[in-house]
């Protein structure tokens, strides 16, 4: 590199680099941004496939009856969640004063290790056990994931750096899962038992979490933006993420994290459960079973891949608060759909697996591009791990909620349960955008942060 690209590169780093069509703050350089979209490709792929291979775990190793699977899986989401309850904002907090960098690869080591002892489980209780330390790399992952990639872009690309995020969590997804879903059957190819299959198909997803640590612990930017001042105390910095809530617009990404994340494990707890549960009534082997559900949750992350980049071009160009409830209504029309189709694993299921595909990604995006404009630039990781917090809540409820009402009600009363949360989140936005006209507030078609971008 010559000594005038240098200080081009520098001068352009220090102004902040365009990659792309997103603009980032100065500071952040290409790796940076490379080793974040890594461990997107990764995370949610490995911390999703938890539940999603849950079932093998259930019926083949601790032989648990299919019309117990639905409480079982509920309370061991519910103990999850109590944990990422319980680390979530410290984390987030934490983070605001040692960097994002070591908490994001310690996420992946623990996500790892959980993976790895989950097989080993011999009782419910060893089981549960297993899922807690999992629980807290859980926490750091998605908060950090939430805070650095809200750290990097200016506010105008904000939702184009979270759709291209959200967007490798989906290849991810898809690659990921799709491969997942066929590895036991390629264990048993190899002349492993079906439990070894399913022991050695959660060591490949351990091997991947150690892999995703090191990238990151080396690449992800040092430090953390605007840091708190060494003198604020950790309960201090907690508090920012309770007293930005006083912002209507940033009470509602609280109120949509508690939905949107509810989406998400409504998909991941029971969604494979209960195709796995079809497949097994039709007489299909479990490993079969398995892979035909999982066919479907590969085919709704890819429908979220095609939407994610469009759909943050599309919420850097209006009114936040618009573009979540457009986004409810997709994801409330995706997961009512579920209490309409025949069979579950006929081809109407297709149509039901894209429209979830779309609502779920969007949903997310629009809200973490909401809290993440709202939030401020000081105490931006106590913000984002607060509405981590909310959204752990809302996994909580409809893992509690959802279980009872899967095996109490009928087997898509959770979906049921979460299409109609969508809408109220819907009605509550309006009724947002009503009141601030009231108040004499101009709703714009665009943010004033994305005009000139």
């Amino acid at each position: 590199m010559s000594q005038d690209t240098a200080e081009n590169f520098e001068a352009e780093v220090q102004q902040g680099m365009k990659l792309g069509p997103i603009r980032m703050v100065p500071g952040v350089l290409p790796h940076h941004v490379a080793s974040l979209f890594f461990a997107s490709f990764f995370g949610i792929a490995v911390m999703s496939y938890m539940n999603a291979g849950q079932p093998l775990i259930l019926g083949e190793i601790l032989g648990i009856k299919s019309e117990n699977f639905g409480t079982v899986a509920g309370n061991l989401t519910f103990f999850h969640e109590i944990v990422v309850l319980l680390c979530i904002a410290p984390i987030g907090a934490l983070s605001d004063k040692i960097g994002r960098r070591p908490l994001y690869s310690a996420a992946f080591v623990l996500l790892g290790i959980g993976h790895f002892l989950y097989p080993l489980a011999e009782n419910l209780e060893q089981l549960t056990a297993y899922r807690m330390i999992f629980a807290v790399g859980t926490a750091s992952a998605s908060a950090m994931l939430a805070a650095v990639a809200n750290d990097y872009p200016e506010e105008a690309s904000r939702a184009k750096m979270i759709g291209f995020t959200m967007a490798f969590n989906a290849i991810g997804m898809v690659f990921i899962t799709w491969f997942l879903k066929d590895a036991p059957e390629m264990y048993q190819g190899m002349g492993y038992s079906v439990v070894e299959s399913i022991k050695y198909t959660r060591w490949t997803v351990t091997g991947m979490c150690f892999t995703v640590a090191a990238v990151v612990i080396v690449g992800l930017k040092k430090g953390a933006p605007a840091k708190v001042e060494k003198g604020d105390g950790m309960m201090k910095t907690i508090k920012i993420g309770f007293s930005s809530a006083k912002k209507p617009r940033i009470a509602l990404s609280y109120f949509a994290a508690v939905v949107s994340r509810g989406d998400l494990a409504v998909l991941s707890t029971f969604f494979t459960i209960w195709l796995y549960k079809e497949g097994v009534d039709q007489g299909f082997t479990a490993t079969d079973a398995m892979a035909t559900g999982l066919k479907f949750y590969v085919l709704i992350q890819a429908a979220a891949l095609v939407t994610a980049g469009f759909a943050g071009f599309v919420l850097d160009k209006i009114d936040r608060v618009i573009g979540l409830m457009i986004a409810m209504v997709f994801a409330g029309a995706g997961y009512l759909s579920l209490a309409v189709v025949g069979d579950p694993l006929g081809s109407g299921m297709y149509f039901c697996a894209v429209l979830i595909g779309i609502g779920e990604i969007t949903a997310n995006l629009s809200s973490l591009s909401l809290v993440g404009k709202e939030a401020p630039t000081k105490g931006r990781g106590a913000v984002i791990g607060m509405f981590s917090l909310f959204g752990a809540f809302g996994i909580l409820l409809v893992a509690k909620i959802g279980g009872w009402l899967f095996d109490v009600w009928m087997s898509i009363g959770p979906f049921v349960l979460v299409g109609v949360a969508n809408l109220v989140v819907f009605v509550v936005a309006g009724l947002l955008l009503l009141g601030e006209k009231a108040s004499g507030k101009e709703i714009k078609l665009a943010d004033d942060s994305a005009e000139g971008s």
